[in-house]
Order: C-alpha cells, then structure tokens, then sequence
C-alpha cells in the first residue's frame, strides 16, 4: 500500500507539472454542503455549524482533529489515535448522538461514537447542531448532534467526478482515499474508500521515551447509490464499513509496559424510500447495523476478549405542508430492536417503539418556530414524553434572536448496567430540562452568534474513579442526583474578498460550569474554557491558513483536587497550499501541515503525551 500511494503521488505530480499553461479558472467559491434539508428545517432556534470543504480538507488527520479545532466541542482521547469521544457543553459523551443519513449510529453498547473510527474525506457534509432538539433522533442527545451525510445528487447531464486524496506524514504514517461519483437524470452513485496507517512513534517531550504502542491501521469502504423511480419517488441505499486495529499509548512513568491492542468493525446499510407530492411526502428508511471490538490485552497471543451488537430499525415519515400558513406538521415513527453481548454477557435484546410529532411554522418571514413531541415506549424502562421548542425572530434584515428549550431523557447503556466488574444495575435513567437565548447578526461577510444555555439534569450517570467506595480507583457508573449545566457559546465568522486576495476567520469560544450540586464541585473532563480558531488567506493559486486551539484546565477526580488535572494547553498548526492546477473539471493541490507548529507538551488524557511537532505532505487530486 505504502508503494502505491508513492508512486501515485509521483505519477501525479510529474502529469501536472506539464500542465501550467492550462486555461486559467479561477474557482474561489467553496463548497458548503448541508447535511440534509430536514435538519435546516428542524433547527429553528438552535445553532448549526456546517463545516465546510475547506475546512474538512485541512483537517484529514482524523475526525477528532477536526472537531477539536473547528467546533464547540470537547474532544476527549486516550492518546493520538486512541479512543476518542465528544461531549457538548459540559454534558457526557452518551449525551452526544451521531447521526449518519438520518439514523443515530451510536453504540448500543456504550451509547458513543469512537471519533478516529470515522474517516473525515468518506463523507460530503459534516454538521455540528447544539442542544438538546434532536428529539426526531432520540430522546438522550442532551448536548447535540453531529450529522455526517453523503450527498446524493441527480443531474440533467451525464457526470463523472473522481478525487484522489494521499499524505505522507511524521511518524511513518501514510493516508490515502479515492472516491468516485456518477450522476445523470436517473441515477446517482457516491462510492469511496479509505487506507489510513501510522507507527505513531512520536517522542514524548522531555522525556527519553517513545510513543512505542501507538500504531494504528484503519480500513474505510462506503457506498451509496440513488434510483429515480419516477419523478417523485426515489428509492437510496447506503452502506459504510470499517474496520481497523490500534494499538493503545502507554502512560508516563512507564510507556513502555503498553503492550494491548484493540480491533474493531463496524458495517451500516440504509435501505430509503421517498415519495415527494406538493403537499404530502413520505419516507420509510430500513437499517441493519453491526458493531464488534475485540481487546487484546497481549498483542503478542491471539486470545482477546470481544463485544457484538446488531440492530434492527424501522422508520417511517410523513410530512404535510401548508403553503398558505407557510407550515408543516411531520410524524416520525420508528421501532428498533437491538442485541449486544460480549465474552462475559450473555446477548441482551432491547426494543423500542418512538413517535414523534413536529409543527413547523413561519410566520411573514418575521417568526419561525419549530415544536417537537416525542413518546417513547422501552422494553427495559417507562420513558416520559420528551419535548422541545426552537423559536427565532428576525425584526431587521441581519440582526435575530433566537431560543430553545427542551426536555431529554436518557436510559442508561449496557455497559451503564452490566460491564463485568463494573456495571451498576441500580442505574436510574436520567433527565434534563434546558434552554438556551442567543443574538446574532449575519450578512454576506459577517456572522456572530451569541448564546447563553442552562441545563439542570437530575439522576445524571457518570462514570467516575470514586463512585463506589469498596472499589477505590476503579471506574464506575452512577447517578449523580442533579447536575447544573450553565455558560455561554461565541461563534465568529468573517469571510472578505478584495481584488485577488481571500480572507476567512472561524472562531468558537464556550464558558462552561458544570456543577455536581451536592458538592459545587466542577465536574471532572469538562474544561471552563475552550477556544479555537482558523485564519485561511488565499491569493490566486497559494493558501495559507493558521489555526489555534486554547483548552483550559479539566479537572479528573471529583474533589476538583489541583494535584490530578490536565493543564490548560495552547496547540496551533498551520500550512500552505498550492493549486499545480486548478482547470473546470481538474484541479490538483499539494499541501505541507505542520501540526504543533511552536512543539507545545500538552496531554487531552492524563499520563499520554500528545505529538510533538510534526509535518504532513498532502496532496488532491479532483478530476
């Protein structure tokens, strides 16, 4: 694999240097596509973040980069390359739903997504919505959403598009993808494949050791494809598979006694059908999903020990518009039956019947809004009515407000329950009520959101070190009886051409406390202060761009002791593109990153040194 992706990038770059004197075409625009138009239509009041083409191509190393320098999100990870999860304002991981065309692909097992098991470049549109209104795609996203998408598209004309991704980077590491789409009045197809690898032998700083059990090695197929039945009628499947195996960092003082490793594979279909009529649409989706791991605890013998999940969904959606109320109402049903098991737990099966009603409503382009019910009906747990509501007003052409508020209500997981040794089977589930009030101003440069958001959560389930006294240092689930969520996000924008010359700033800041009330104490790996922010400068074929993450002290033990905190880090890369060749239907960019640019120590994890500097060679090809 190492010698194809050589030589493809040889044969790359000795085809296009010939081709300088290409026909000049200047495509500054960028691509920015949305995950889906029901997520616009359903996020009146909430924020979304849409991360656009550039972005995405900036950040390829691995999807927790990604999101850790260009969203509100914290990003925690066992090391680079390791386990990683995000949580939204100050809320757990399993409050944090993922959603891939539509459906909520979390583990059942642990109620996550493992970030670097995704492949950034596999998907068209990456979203970032927050707060708890995703009640269409479950009751427990207390923090948000975040939605991957493949965009599948008909067109008029017969169209062919390839793109060829590779980097060569520090550390041994090799990436590489290729992805293809065909399109024409009737069919549409998406299909790509991924190979990313890397020994991860980074130097800890300051110190004499070696990242010497960090290596890992993925594998990323996905697949989807759209039929055009009849005018209104589509019929779309989808598929991702991955599968790939990390070994897991060692921990200061002694790195070196690492020696496990883990597996996993996880493969989606989708099966969608659509019929789309003036005032009526309708959609019916069909999803089958497995998940496995397997922990080697010595990589050197082939015993391990495993879990397994499979889950079946059913969806069906109906929506009804009213033109002249500018209005919509939409039901959501789903069933799902799910079944996990591991080498300890025999196979557990649990189902779940939803209905959901939303009503949407614009009224003279002044006041939208958007209200949300949703009902579920759990074989292991009576479950509440959940609700939310999104409001936004726009009293003048550029300024707006906007509200939310919501009830959520999450069930604890399997491993919540029944993890060997650590399951608690006196888990209650949890609820929340929040409500988030923001400002904003936006025109055709400029965007800044304000907001300010409380959650108070009773029955919160953590795991902790502390949270069973005859088991000291062990991670453990509980409840924790109410939990104060409270604090405010900033969003920046700011997009300006001049003559030749680019100019575009991103920029996320959030304040969060969040306080178990019976010890006003901040909860552990929730930082106060989170910042990040990217600086892109373009003029004709060469693109600069510096980003620069800020993360405050999190604290790890619940008694908030300074004695077990990650410190607060400053983390800044940056890099330089060029366009060899930038023609209507072929463009080629080389590219050179430099992660760590000023090669900070910093820790996400405590005890797991993260990189020091290092430098990635990249290269795109579109034709």
């Amino acid at each position: 694999m190492r010698r194809i992706l050589i030589v493809s990038i040889f044969y790359i770059v000795c085809f296009n240097g010939t081709a300088q004197n290409d026909s000049l075409v200047n495509r500054l625009e960028e691509v920015v596509i949305q995950a889906d138009k029901k997520l616009k239509k359903h996020s009146v009041g909430y924020k979304v973040i849409t991360l656009s083409d550039s972005v995405i191509l900036r950040n390829t190393e691995s999807f927790t980069s990604l999101l850790r320098f260009n969203s509100p999100l914290y990003l925690r990870e066992y090391g680079s390359g390791g386990t990683s999860s995000a949580s939204f304002r100050g809320t757990s991981a399993s409050n944090t739903a993922v959603i891939w065309n539509g459906i909520n692909i979390n583990s059942i097992n642990n109620g996550q997504t493992g970030f670097n098991s995704l492949t950034v470049s596999l998907f068209d549109a990456i979203d970032v919505r927050s707060g708890g209104g995703s009640l269409e795609y479950g009751s427990g996203a207390v923090g948000g959403t975040i939605h991957l998408s493949d965009h599948l598209q008909f067109t008029n004309t017969k169209q062919i598009k390839n793109q060829l991704k590779a980097s060569l980077g520090s550390f041994e590491t090799y990436r590489g993808l290729y992805k293809f789409k065909f399109s024409n009045s009737k069919l549409a197809i998406n299909s790509g494949v991924s190979y990313n690898q890397s020994e991860n032998d980074y130097k800890f700083l300051n110190t004499d050791f070696k990242n010497t059990n960090g290596a890992y090695e993925n594998f990323g197929l996905n697949a989807s494809v759209a039929y055009s039945l009849t005018k209104s009628s589509k019929l779309k499947f989808y598929s991702a598979n991955y599968l790939g195996e990390r070994f897991f960092s060692g921990e200061l003082p002694n790195p070196l006694s690492a020696n496990d490793k883990y597996q996993d594979f996880s493969h989606r279909n989708l099966l969608v059908y659509t019929l789309e009529k003036p005032r009526l649409s309708h959609e019916a989706k069909f999803a089958f999903l497995t998940q496995e791991y397997r922990y080697f605890e010595d990589r050197t013998l082939s015993t391990f020990n495993f879990g397994k999940s499979k889950r079946y969904l059913v969806n069906y959606n109906v929506s009804y518009s009213f033109p002249e109320l500018k209005a919509s109402i939409t039901s959501y049903s789903e069933y799902e039956s799910a079944f996990g098991k591991t080498d300890q737990i025999t196979e557990r099966n649990r189902k779940q019947f939803s209905q959901s009603l939303i009503y949407n409503q614009n009224i003279n382009s002044l006041v939208s809004f958007d209200a949300k019910l949703r009902k579920d009906f759990n074989s292991d747990y009576d479950v509440p009515f959940t609700y939310a509501l999104g409001i936004k007003v726009k009293p003048f052409r550029n300024l707006f407000f906007r509200a939310n508020g919501s009830k959520n209500f999450r069930v604890p997981t399997y491993n919540d329950l029944f993890w060997p040794g650590q399951g608690n089977l006196d888990l209650i589930p949890e609820t929340a009520l929040q409500g988030e009030f923001g400002i904003g101003y936006k025109n055709n440069q400029f965007l800044i959101d304000i907001g300010v958001f409380y959650i108070n959560a009773k029955d919160k389930i953590v795991w902790t070190p502390g949270g069973d006294p005859d088991k000291p240092g062990v991670w453990v689930p509980i409840n924790l009886s109410e939990v104060n969520n409270k604090g405010m996000e900033v969003s920046l924008s700011f997009n300006r051409t001049f003559n030749k010359h680019i100019v575009k700033l991103n920029m996320n800041y959030s304040y969060t406390v969040a306080t178990n009330k019976a010890t006003d104490n901040q909860l552990i790996f929730v930082p106060k202060h989170l910042l990040n922010g990217n600086l892109g400068y373009t003029h004709k074929r060469f693109s600069f761009f510096y980003q620069q993450l800020i993360n405050g002290k999190v604290y790890t033990t619940e008694s908030n002791s300074n004695d077990f905190v990650i410190p607060h880090y400053f983390v800044a890369n940056t890099g330089l593109d060029y366009k060899l060749l930038n023609l209507q239907n072929k463009q080629l960019t080389i590219g050179l990153k430099v992660n760590n640019i000023f090669n900070k120590y910093y820790e996400v994890q405590p005890r797991r040194p993260m990189p020091n500097r290092n430098l990635n060679f990249n290269i795109n090809y579109k034709f």
